[in-house]
């Protein structure tokens, strides 16, 4: 799927959810329409932290979940009021161009490796053995945080080990079959990489999620590559109460939220006063 059919597949939902992310029929203070990524919703953590804002401020966020690619379209539209996405590069680039008017950090993780196999060295090392030995790996494709990190894996190794890539409507990536990209989000890639035994790189919150109904390893790296900040960006035009608001609720309370916020046991996402 190619960015343009992905944003167009990503209008369509916002357009069908409840009417509530279409025309704001309520005050400014009222509501708050939010676009996110899948990890941050399907890790669970989204919905506890809208629940305990509502709580405390009697405001509704109604929020459509896509990859950080689909979700700076809507934000560059106005089609929502705030953002909150993991591509730094991506992000600043939206801030540059006058789409938002800041972009802060609300919370971290690593992404990881799902694979059928363990592998030693670092994940420049494993991303050039898979290319080498041709192992099956399944992509998202679809221009997400996790897609665009995965993207970034590939240029590194092409810039610096001289690693063959290829650069079309799904990205920049390795050639032959046994890569797939499938233009779709975390889950089903997951599931994919599961059923067909391959690897797949995954933000860590959704790997946490879906580590008791998959066969394959979780594989932890240290690299600095794989760090990965959310963040939340206010968009430029008129001010959003309810977004600043937001804001302030996860930089606040929301902070412990999150520090104490785990699946199966271990933690989804760390604090901004967590570090390694």
């Amino acid at each position: 799927m190619n960015f343009q059919a992905l944003w167009l597949t990503s209008l369509f939902v916002l357009s069908t959810m409840s009417g509530c992310l279409t025309a704001n029929e309520t005050s400014e203070q009222a509501e708050l329409r939010l676009a996110t990524t899948t990890s941050m919703r399907d890790s669970g953590v989204l919905d506890l932290l809208i629940q305990e804002f509502k709580e405390a401020h009697d405001i509704e966020v109604e929020y459509v979940a896509v990859g950080t690619g689909a979700a700076l379209v809507l934000g560059e539209n106005k089609d929502v009021d705030a953002l909150l996405v993991h591509a730094p590069s991506l992000e600043m680039q939206f801030i540059e161009e006058g789409h938002g008017t800041n972009r802060t950090m609300i919370a971290w993780n690593r992404f990881v490796l799902l694979s059928p196999q363990n592998f030693n060295g670092s994940i420049f090392d494993v991303f050039e053995t898979i290319n080498n030995e041709e192992q099956c790996f399944i992509s998202r494709g679809d221009f997400s945080g996790t897609h665009h990190k995965e993207q970034a894996i590939w240029r590194a190794l092409n810039e610096t080990r001289g690693l063959e890539v290829t650069e079309d409507s799904n990205g920049l990536h390795p050639s032959g079959e046994w890569y797939y990209s499938i233009g779709q989000g975390m889950g089903a890639a997951i599931n994919m990489a599961n059923e067909k035994n391959c690897a797949t790189l995954s933000d860590r919150g959704t790997a946490l999620n879906f580590q008791e109904d998959v066969e394959l390893l979780r594989l932890e790296f240290t690299d600095e590559h794989l760090y990965n900040p959310y963040s939340f960006i206010e968009l430029s035009g008129p001010e959003s109460k309810a977004a600043s608001l937001f804001l302030e609720y996860l930089l606040g309370p929301g902070q412990l939220t999150i520090e104490r916020y785990e699946i199966k046991g271990e933690a989804a996402f760390f604090s901004l006063g967590t570090s390694d």
